[in-house]
């Protein structure tokens, strides 16, 4: 089945919201967790193994930004 993401990019003003809305869910996340407990301390309820193996052998994609054009 073709995927019609495949060839989209979110960049601009939609990438930033996006950017935005992630770090202020992981910042209510850290505040509710540490919200009347000692800061920086969070119990581990579980370790467990992966159950796909294969994707610790899949390179990361670093995607770069693309340079401030200067003006000079």
């Amino acid at each position: 089945m073709h995927n019609k993401l495949n060839s989209k990019r979110i960049n601009g003003a939609a990438l930033e919201m996006i950017m935005r809305d992630v770090l202020d869910g992981m910042f209510d996340f850290t505040h509710q967790t540490c919200c009347g407990r000692e800061t920086g301390k969070m119990e581990i309820i579980a370790v467990e193994k992966p159950v796909n193996s294969s994707v610790r052998n899949q390179p990361a994609t670093v995607i770069t930004f693309p340079a401030k054009a200067t003006g000079k």
